[in-house]
């Protein structure tokens, strides 16, 4: 199995672009570049930097970053061990 992880941090996205166009479009780059790769499972996570109280941001400093973790296994290759779960 293999495992590619995406991010987009927030203040880093152009104005007007929500986060989940930045991830499709990340996602959808790689599955392009990938066509033999079968999806095991997927997990999204959030981190809040530096942490505050109520994981929201309240200073300027604060970043908010969104990761997309794809767990796969690509058929292309032949080092790949299938995941039997």
């Amino acid at each position: 199995m293999k495992v590619k992880i995406f991010e987009v941090a927030l203040h880093k996205l152009p104005s007007g672009k929500s986060p989940a166009t930045a991830l499709e479009e990340q996602l959808n780059e790689f599955l392009a570049q990938h066509p033999d790769l079968q999806l095991v499972s997927t997990h999204m996570s959030t981190l809040v930097t530096p942490a505050e109280p109520n994981a929201m941001p309240r200073t300027e400093e604060s970043s908010i970053i969104i990761f997309c973790t794809l767990f796969y296994t690509d058929h292309g290759t032949s080092n790949t061990v299938l995941c039997t779960h």
